[in-house]
């Protein structure tokens, strides 16, 4: 028995799988394949967007990084700035920028009253 996706449409299979012969199940398969290609709008990255973006998507993402720190620990959020400049402020900058190369944490900016 040969089928095509205009034989197939709208069948339902049966609630007992042994019904239908392994051709049937193919054929059925085969025809809703070409159904569901034929509807396919969005490319694959809307879709991957519209899933993570989506409320079950971003529960796993939270439960996966929850997961990550569980088995890792905490990861360390470092925070680095690299600037590279002569040292010496432009007059008309409304802010002034001194570096401290030695100690990082004692580096300043500051804001010119205008």
């Amino acid at each position: 028995m040969r089928a095509t996706v205009k034989n197939m449409d709208f069948v339902q299979p049966p609630s007992d799988p042994d019904e239908w012969t392994d051709e049937k199940w193919l054929a059925w398969l085969k025809a809703t394949d070409d159904l569901a290609s034929d509807e396919l709008d969005e490319s694959i990255s809307e879709v991957v967007m519209r899933i993570v973006q989506s409320t079950p998507g971003l529960v796993i993402g939270q439960a996966m990084l929850g997961m990550a720190q569980a088995i890792y620990g905490r990861q360390k959020d470092e925070i680095v700035i690299v600037v590279e400049g002569n040292g010496e402020s432009a007059d008309d900058e409304p802010f002034a920028v001194r570096l401290d190369f030695d100690h990082p944490e004692r580096s300043l900016v500051e804001f010119k009253r205008g």
